[in-house]
Formats: C-alpha cells, sequence, structure tokens
C-alpha cells in the first residue's frame, strides 16, 4: 500500500479544499492510504473529520503564529508599495524553505507528497526527500513586473516536482514545463433535476466573488447603476468591514491607493442599491442558481471559475470577462457572454440583454450543460489515482 500525504495551506473553505477531499475519497483504499498536512487549522480540519480522513497540524509555533505562503500568482501578486509584506513573505519562505518545513515532515512516512496549491514552493525542496513530489498548479502563476520571481519559483518546481497538475491549459501554459505537466479540470456535482422553464425569465442574476477585487466586485457594483430597474443581483460571498486595528504603515498607504474608501463604499453601496440583494454566505448555492436567469464572474485577473462549471451543471448560462483563460469553460455566444473586463457598461449591458431573453438564456444554458457534463466530468477525480500509478 502506497502512502499519501497532502498538505493544504489556506484556512478559508472554497474549491482547493473540497477537491483535496474529492480526490481523497476517490482512491481505492486497497492501493493508497492518505492523510492530510494542514499548515493552518481552519474549517478544513471540521471537513477531514466528516469525511473521515486522517490528518494532522503543523506543530510548529512558526507556522502558528508567524507564517505566511509566498502566493506570485494573478490573484495574489504582492504589490509596488507593500514592502513590508514583501520582506516578510520573504524569509517566511526562506525559513520555511530551508529549515521548518523539513521538520515539519521528519514524523511522516511516505511514498508521495500532494502540494495542493501553486503557492508551496517553499515546501517543494523538502518534500522531495520525503518521495515522489506532486505540484498542484490551482492558482495562474503570474510573471510579474520584471519575471525575476517568475523564474525563481518555476526553478524550484522544475527541480523538485516529480509531477505538476494544472486544473486548466492557462495554468499549464504559464508554468510552461509541458513534460511533467497534465491537465485535470475540477468539476462539480451534476444536480438530479432541471431548473423551471420560469426561471430563464428570471430578472434574477447570481453573483458569489465576495468584496474580492479579482472576483470583479467593484466592476459589478459600478454596473448596478446601469442595469434595467426590474433587475436584481444577489450578492453572495463575504462583505464585512473589518474593523480591528492593523499597522499604520498599512493604513496610509491604503489611503494614499484608495483601496480602503473603495472597499467600504461598495459594500455600503450594495446594502442600499435597490437592484443588489445581499445574501452573505451562503450553502444554498444550488437553489439559488436553480432560481436565477444566469451567474455572472465578472473577473478582473485570471482565474478559473468554479462557480460558471457549477451553473452550466445547473443549466444556467454564465457572464464573464476576456481575462486569459476564461475562454475554456465560457464560449462567447455558445453558453455564454464575455465582456472585457474592469468596464462597467458592458458588463450591465451584457445583463440587461442576458435577462431580457429568456429562450436564449435557456439556449445558452443547455448547451453550457452539455459542454460541462463532457468537460468536467466527476470521472476527472479518477485520473488522479491514474496519474499516481504512473508514478
Amino acid at each position: 500500500m502506497k502512502k499519501i500525504l497532502y498538505i493544504h495551506h489556506a484556512t478559508g473553505w472554497g474549491g482547493a479544499p473540497l477537491n483535496l477531499i474529492n480526490i481523497i475519497n476517490s482512491l481505492d483504499e486497497s492501493a493508497y492510504k492518505a492523510k492530510v498536512l494542514l499548515i493552518k487549522d481552519s474549517i478544513v480540519s471540521q471537513k477531514l473529520q466528516e469525511n473521515n480522513i486522517e490528518y494532522d497540524i503543523a506543530k510548529s509555533f512558526f507556522y502558528k503564529k508567524i507564517y505566511e505562503y509566498y502566493a506570485h500568482t494573478c490573484a495574489g501578486q504582492i504589490k509596488w508599495y507593500q514592502v513590508y509584506r514583501q520582506l516578510k513573505k520573504t524569509i517566511c519562505w526562506i525559513f520555511s524553505r530551508y529549515y521548518f518545513a523539513a521538520k515539519e515532515l521528519q514524523k511522516f512516512e511516505c511514498d508521495a507528497v500532494h502540494l495542493n496549491s501553486s503557492v508551496l514552493t517553499d515546501w517543494l525542496s523538502p518534500a522531495s526527500k520525503k518521495g515522489k513530489t506532486i505540484y498542484h498548479v490551482q492558482e495562474p502563476l503570474t510573471k510579474g513586473t520584471f519575471g525575476l520571481r517568475y523564474r525563481f519559483f518555476r526553478l524550484q518546481v522544475k527541480k523538485y516536482a516529480d509531477q505538476i497538475i494544472a486544473i486548466s491549459k492557462d495554468n499549464a501554459k504559464r508554468i510552461n514545463i509541458p513534460e511533467k505537466t497534465t491537465v485535470i479540470y475540477n468539476y462539480a456535482e451534476v444536480p438530479q433535476s432541471s431548473p423551471s422553464a420560469s426561471s430563464y425569465s428570471s430578472k434574477k442574476v447570481l453573483y458569489i466573488g465576495g468584496a474580492a477585487y479579482i472576483k470583479g466586485f467593484y466592476t459589478l457594483v459600478e454596473a448596478l447603476d446601469y442595469l434595467d430597474e426590474d433587475i436584481t443581483v444577489y450578492f453572495g460571498g463575504n462583505y464585512k468591514i473589518s474593523n480591528k486595528k492593523r499597522n499604520p504603515l498599512k493604513q496610509i498607504l491604503k489611503i494614499v491607493v484608495g483601496h480602503g474608501r473603495k472597499n467600504r463604499a461598495a459594500i455600503q453601496k450594495i446594502h442600499k442599491h435597490p437592484n443588489a440583494v445581499v445574501i452573505g454566505l451562503t450553502h444554498k448555492v444550488d437553489e439559488y442558481l436553480d432560481e436565477v436567469c444566469c451567474l455572472v464572474s465578472p473577473f478582473s485577473v485570471p482565474h478559473f471559475s468554479r462557480p460558471v462549471i457549477e451553473a452550466h451543471l445547473h443549466k444556467k448560462p454564465a457572464i464573464g470577462t476576456d481575462v486569459k483563460g476564461m475562454d475554456e469553460i465560457i464560449e462567447h455566444g455558445k453558453n455564454g457572454l464575455i465582456v472585457p473586463k474592469d468596464n462597467a457598461k458592458a458588463l450591465a449591458e451584457a445583463i440587461n440583454r442576458m435577462v431580457s431573453d429568456g429562450d436564449r438564456a435557456k439556449q445558452l444554458g443547455e448547451k453550457g450543460y452539455r459542454t460541462a457534463v463532457r468537460k468536467f466530468s466527476p470521472e476527472n477525480i479518477h485520473k488522479f489515482q491514474l496519474l499516481y500509478d504512473q508514478l
């Protein structure tokens, strides 16, 4: 029996931990024994318990109180003014890479280590000393301004990873190590029932990205002012305004670039705007998808949109933006619409157009369903064991 250690990085619940649990549950228990190492304790540990998956949490004070992973992705690139953040993450990466990761891994015996994120480059070398190393690219890497960090992280991957798994062709192209890379798309469960025909004539649309710039939140908030009066946008996700004290220097920098004011104003706007309804964090996404005419996923940076897959499997069309990789899941005019990113008027016009033609929305949604069932099938999850067997 082969032992696989999965390492998970983040504290939130989303596509990455869900996919991790699905992978483990799909394994042949007579051939593989799985265990998860959580770098941080979080809701993920609760979900692992619910699925009877064995796990451990990093014991080191370094990981509990100090560590921050270094994300050099389109969604997590460190900005020019974030000097303190850049320095802290660099120091954390070095200490993790050369000491703490190896120390945590000492207590595990395994044949392979599966790193469940693009941001775990500091774990690559220590993991390679334990067995075969799988690097799971779930966030698109960015080249940055000069490409120096990109080349460094890519070198780490090329040197220490035995296998790279990318969740999209765009992600695979960005890492650009084709000889080691396999594309395995994420998947979502196929609903047992179909939405009512009347839902396509609904004047409601769904957004579930939270108050995140990268998800196109600010563009959608601006688009509210250009929507037809009878349209309602459901806003799902986290929209809390943080009141905790922060580093004074960071606060000043936020004021200079306007991020703090913009975030607060946008959240306040969706609570008051007649076209907006805040549903917040919800476990009823399936119910909302069955109710609305379409999903809106107006990303501002490249990132794989799992909600689009879920919308298509509910036979609903999606409206996305022209960021790289979006055309892998939304075919303009076939299963949804693609508009220019950061363009509020174009987004509003697309929403107005979609909800005004229920027959067209139904046609696009059914086409999306046929594509999603084929391309994002639950069968994708079994490809992981085939890959393990090859290793």
